[in-house]
Protein backbone atom coordinates (compact mmCIF):
# COMPACT_ATOMS: atom_id res chain seq x y z
CA UNK A 1 0.00 0.00 0.00
CA UNK A 2 2.91 2.39 1.02
CA UNK A 3 4.93 1.30 -1.79
CA UNK A 4 2.29 2.37 -4.00
CA UNK A 5 1.22 5.77 -2.59
CA UNK A 6 5.41 6.31 -3.01
CA UNK A 7 5.84 5.52 -6.57
CA UNK A 8 2.24 7.85 -7.41
CA UNK A 9 4.47 10.74 -5.32
CA UNK A 10 7.50 9.68 -7.08
CA UNK A 11 5.74 9.81 -10.32
CA UNK A 12 4.30 13.41 -9.79
CA UNK A 13 7.06 15.16 -8.93
CA UNK A 14 9.09 13.37 -11.97
CA UNK A 15 6.38 14.87 -13.70
CA UNK A 16 6.66 18.18 -12.29
CA UNK A 17 10.63 18.02 -12.93
CA UNK A 18 9.67 17.00 -16.43
CA UNK A 19 7.38 19.92 -17.10
CA UNK A 20 9.64 22.41 -15.44
CA UNK A 21 12.35 21.25 -17.35
CA UNK A 22 10.95 22.05 -20.42
CA UNK A 23 9.29 25.67 -19.53
CA UNK A 24 12.98 26.28 -18.32
CA UNK A 25 14.62 25.14 -21.69
CA UNK A 26 11.32 26.94 -23.59
CA UNK A 27 11.88 30.69 -21.99
CA UNK A 28 15.77 30.43 -22.40
CA UNK A 29 15.74 29.65 -25.99
CA UNK A 30 13.20 32.14 -26.41
CA UNK A 31 15.31 34.51 -24.61
CA UNK A 32 18.32 33.63 -26.43
CA UNK A 33 16.12 33.87 -29.95
CA UNK A 34 15.33 37.48 -28.92
CA UNK A 35 17.31 40.75 -29.78
CA UNK A 36 19.61 42.28 -27.57
CA UNK A 37 18.15 45.85 -26.09
CA UNK A 38 18.10 48.71 -28.31
CA UNK A 39 19.71 51.94 -27.19
CA UNK A 40 21.07 54.45 -29.25
CA UNK A 41 21.34 58.33 -29.33
CA UNK A 42 21.48 59.95 -32.98
CA UNK A 43 22.84 63.45 -32.77
CA UNK A 44 21.75 65.54 -36.27
CA UNK A 45 23.60 68.96 -36.70
CA UNK A 46 24.32 71.09 -39.75
CA UNK A 47 28.13 71.03 -38.93
CA UNK A 48 28.13 67.22 -39.67
CA UNK A 49 31.02 65.97 -42.34
CA UNK A 50 30.60 62.60 -42.07
CA UNK A 51 28.58 62.01 -44.95
CA UNK A 52 28.26 58.82 -47.29
CA UNK A 53 26.19 56.80 -49.52
CA UNK A 54 23.15 54.66 -48.59
CA UNK A 55 20.78 52.79 -49.69
CA UNK A 56 17.77 54.58 -47.99
CA UNK A 57 19.03 57.88 -50.04
CA UNK A 58 19.95 59.03 -53.61
CA UNK A 59 21.96 61.74 -51.70
CA UNK A 60 25.00 61.80 -49.89
CA UNK A 61 23.18 61.36 -46.06
CA UNK A 62 25.08 61.40 -42.37
CA UNK A 63 25.53 58.99 -40.41
CA UNK A 64 22.75 59.33 -37.90
CA UNK A 65 20.37 60.09 -40.75
CA UNK A 66 21.34 56.74 -42.07
CA UNK A 67 20.64 54.82 -39.00
CA UNK A 68 17.27 56.58 -38.15
CA UNK A 69 15.99 55.25 -41.78
CA UNK A 70 17.75 51.70 -41.09
CA UNK A 71 15.57 51.82 -38.39
CA UNK A 72 12.22 52.60 -40.29
CA UNK A 73 13.28 50.19 -42.77
CA UNK A 74 13.58 47.40 -40.20
CA UNK A 75 9.83 47.88 -39.68
CA UNK A 76 8.29 44.12 -39.80
CA UNK A 77 4.83 44.45 -38.82
CA UNK A 78 3.78 47.73 -37.72
CA UNK A 79 4.78 51.33 -37.18
CA UNK A 80 2.66 54.47 -35.20
CA UNK A 81 3.73 57.67 -36.15
CA UNK A 82 2.94 60.85 -34.36
CA UNK A 83 5.03 63.74 -35.68
CA UNK A 84 4.10 67.60 -35.95
CA UNK A 85 5.30 67.94 -39.65
CA UNK A 86 7.29 65.67 -42.01
CA UNK A 87 8.39 67.16 -45.63
CA UNK A 88 11.60 64.68 -45.75
CA UNK A 89 11.67 63.17 -48.59
CA UNK A 90 13.70 60.10 -47.92
CA UNK A 91 11.71 59.70 -44.89
CA UNK A 92 8.51 60.10 -47.09
CA UNK A 93 9.79 57.58 -49.52
CA UNK A 94 10.55 54.82 -46.15
CA UNK A 95 6.68 55.54 -45.25
CA UNK A 96 5.82 54.61 -48.67
CA UNK A 97 8.05 51.49 -49.39
CA UNK A 98 6.51 50.19 -45.64
CA UNK A 99 3.25 50.41 -46.78
CA UNK A 100 3.76 48.97 -50.07
CA UNK A 101 5.20 45.82 -47.92
CA UNK A 102 2.00 45.54 -46.02
CA UNK A 103 2.94 46.71 -43.09
CA UNK A 104 -0.33 48.29 -40.76
CA UNK A 105 1.04 52.21 -41.04
CA UNK A 106 -1.05 54.92 -39.09
CA UNK A 107 -0.20 58.33 -38.50
CA UNK A 108 -1.01 61.72 -36.36
CA UNK A 109 -0.12 65.31 -37.92
CA UNK A 110 -0.42 68.77 -36.45
CA UNK A 111 -3.40 70.23 -38.10
CA UNK A 112 -2.08 73.14 -39.21
CA UNK A 113 0.70 71.51 -40.49
CA UNK A 114 -0.94 68.93 -42.40
CA UNK A 115 -1.34 71.31 -45.07
CA UNK A 116 2.01 73.21 -44.87
CA UNK A 117 4.09 73.56 -48.08
CA UNK A 118 6.17 70.15 -48.65
CA UNK A 119 4.02 68.48 -46.54
CA UNK A 120 3.60 64.40 -47.40
CA UNK A 121 -0.43 64.62 -46.54
CA UNK A 122 -1.47 64.39 -49.91
CA UNK A 123 1.00 61.72 -51.03
CA UNK A 124 0.17 59.68 -47.94
CA UNK A 125 -3.61 60.09 -48.62
CA UNK A 126 -3.03 58.44 -52.47
CA UNK A 127 -1.09 55.47 -50.72
CA UNK A 128 -4.28 54.92 -48.34
CA UNK A 129 -2.37 55.76 -45.45
CA UNK A 130 -4.71 56.53 -42.62
CA UNK A 131 -3.72 60.60 -41.35
CA UNK A 132 -5.35 61.92 -37.68
CA UNK A 133 -5.57 65.30 -36.62
CA UNK A 134 -7.42 67.44 -34.11
CA UNK A 135 -7.96 71.31 -35.16
CA UNK A 136 -6.67 73.25 -32.26
CA UNK A 137 -5.16 76.50 -30.92
CA UNK A 138 -2.88 73.94 -28.96
CA UNK A 139 0.10 72.41 -30.88
CA UNK A 140 0.45 68.37 -31.67
CA UNK A 141 4.04 69.11 -30.82
CA UNK A 142 4.97 65.06 -30.54
CA UNK A 143 7.69 64.00 -32.41
CA UNK A 144 7.92 60.17 -32.06
CA UNK A 145 7.34 56.52 -33.99
CA UNK A 146 6.59 53.03 -32.19
CA UNK A 147 7.75 50.06 -34.41
CA UNK A 148 6.50 46.86 -34.10
CA UNK A 149 4.50 47.16 -31.11
CA UNK A 150 1.34 46.03 -32.41
CA UNK A 151 2.04 42.53 -33.79
CA UNK A 152 5.80 41.89 -32.77
CA UNK A 153 4.71 39.48 -29.87
CA UNK A 154 4.03 36.76 -32.72
CA UNK A 155 7.33 36.98 -33.77
CA UNK A 156 10.03 36.86 -30.87
CA UNK A 157 12.67 38.08 -32.68
CA UNK A 158 11.29 41.17 -33.42
CA UNK A 159 12.15 43.40 -30.86
CA UNK A 160 9.56 46.63 -30.86
CA UNK A 161 11.29 49.90 -30.53
CA UNK A 162 10.25 53.55 -29.98
CA UNK A 163 12.14 56.83 -31.72
CA UNK A 164 11.67 59.70 -30.01
CA UNK A 165 13.59 62.88 -29.45
CA UNK A 166 13.91 66.55 -31.08
CA UNK A 167 13.55 66.27 -34.35
CA UNK A 168 11.06 66.71 -36.90
CA UNK A 169 10.69 65.19 -39.62
CA UNK A 170 11.74 67.75 -42.50
CA UNK A 171 14.78 68.88 -44.47
CA UNK A 172 15.89 71.63 -41.79
CA UNK A 173 16.09 69.23 -38.67
CA UNK A 174 17.71 66.63 -40.42
CA UNK A 175 20.57 68.82 -42.28
CA UNK A 176 20.59 72.03 -40.20
CA UNK A 177 19.37 72.41 -37.04
CA UNK A 178 20.81 70.84 -33.76
CA UNK A 179 18.74 67.80 -32.83
CA UNK A 180 18.30 64.56 -31.14
CA UNK A 181 17.05 61.15 -31.45
CA UNK A 182 16.70 58.05 -29.01
CA UNK A 183 16.17 54.73 -30.13
CA UNK A 184 15.47 52.03 -27.55
CA UNK A 185 13.62 49.07 -27.04
CA UNK A 186 12.91 49.20 -23.48
CA UNK A 187 9.73 47.94 -23.03
CA UNK A 188 8.48 49.94 -20.17
CA UNK A 189 9.40 53.25 -22.52
CA UNK A 190 7.83 52.09 -25.44
CA UNK A 191 4.15 50.71 -23.69
CA UNK A 192 4.02 54.09 -22.46
CA UNK A 193 5.04 56.18 -25.67
CA UNK A 194 2.08 53.18 -27.22
CA UNK A 195 -0.44 53.97 -25.00
CA UNK A 196 -0.23 57.94 -25.56
CA UNK A 197 -0.57 57.55 -29.11
CA UNK A 198 -3.25 54.76 -28.65
CA UNK A 199 -5.04 57.60 -26.50
CA UNK A 200 -4.54 60.46 -29.55
CA UNK A 201 -5.83 57.96 -31.81
CA UNK A 202 -9.05 57.71 -30.43
CA UNK A 203 -9.45 61.29 -29.34
CA UNK A 204 -8.13 63.01 -33.17
CA UNK A 205 -9.99 62.26 -36.10
CA UNK A 206 -9.28 61.74 -40.27
CA UNK A 207 -8.24 64.01 -42.49
CA UNK A 208 -9.84 62.77 -45.14
CA UNK A 209 -11.65 59.63 -45.87
CA UNK A 210 -8.75 57.11 -45.84
CA UNK A 211 -9.33 55.44 -42.76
Amino acid sequence: MLSAKAGKVALALLSIAFASHVMYTYYKNRKKSRKPNINEVLMFSYDQADLRKSKFSRCMITRSMDRLLYYLNSTYYSIDICMYVLTNTDLINIIVQLNTRGVKIRMIMDADMAFTNGSSLRRLEKQGIPVRWMKSTNLMHHKFCIIDNLYGHLNPTVEPLVIMGSLNWTNQAVNGNWEDVMVTSQEDIVTQYQTEFDRLWLQFKSIVDIA
